[in-house]
């Protein structure tokens, strides 16, 4: 058996939602200074499409996808985070890591904070345990926790709260979002690209209860999928869309 030189722990804890009780599973994750970051062992393999490591020196990027980090691509690519819970999190607080600790990943340590992952649609609890500053050797720690989205969707959602697939899609260049409200709430939208970058935001205030739609416009992005996410009050919901030009 291949020993690892580092600490990869699985733990349970039982949540429970609405009456429910939900397995949830917590990893413990360490990639020391200098480690090597292209051996396995030193990724965090989260999906098949999110490898989470870090070399010798800048942030931490997806190995499945990207060489580097890279700060034009928005590292990791394939990530959305939050400074917050997943439940205290709206769509609008979601962006790339480095935009989110603002310059200062240690300023993390100890906190929780939200990981999406945009092409798996799996969220995660973070808490940074250790993070090496400047050139010190890469390494960091945390703990993540898996987040049973559907419950908590449950929990939140609206009553008689009605949101349809867009129209057209695939679609060139608009496609519309029709959705009904029992009460009035706030409504908003963003729109992602697969690297987890912010392309379009649509706030719509508070909206009366009743029909409304939400009119996409892809004259300005480049064919391919983008991820919507709405906000309705505390409720999240991630709809996929295609643009095709």
């Amino acid at each position: 058996m291949k020993i690892f030189r580092f600490i990869y722990a699985i733990l349970f804890v039982l949540i429970i939602l609405k009456g429910e009780i939900v397995l949830a599973q917590t990893v413990e994750f360490t990639k020391p200074d200098y480690a090597d970051w292209t051996l396995e062992e030193y990724q965090d393999r989260i999906t098949d499409n999110v490898w989470i490591t870090r070399a010798d020196i800048q942030s931490i990027f997806n190995i499945a996808q990207e060489e580097s980090y890279s700060g034009t691509n928005g590292s990791p690519i394939g990530t959305l985070w939050a400074n917050g819970t997943t439940v205290q999190s709206d769509s609008s607080s979601y962006t790339n890591f480095v935009a989110m600790h603002a310059g200062s990943p240690q300023s993390l340590i100890g906190d929780t904070i939200s990981l999406y992952l945009t092409q798996d649609h799996l969220y995660f609890d973070v808490v940074f345990t250790s993070y090496s500053g400047g050139n010190s050797g890469g390494g960091f720690s945390y703990s993540r926790t898996s987040v049973n989205t559907m419950n908590l969707e449950e929990q939140q959602l609206p009553e008689n709260f009605i949101l349809s697939n867009n129209f057209p899609n695939p679609f060139n260049p608009i496609t519309t979002f029709t959705y009904s409200l029992s009460v009035g709430t706030p409504v908003s939208l963003n729109v992602y690209d697969l690297n987890g970058k912010l392309v379009l935001e649509y706030n719509e205030g508070i909206k009366s209860p009743g029909r409304h739609k939400i009119i996409v416009n892809g004259s300005e992005l480049s064919s391919g999928p983008y991820f919507c996410v709405f906000s309705i009050g505390s409720f999240k919901m991630i709809k996929k869309i295609l643009l095709l030009k």
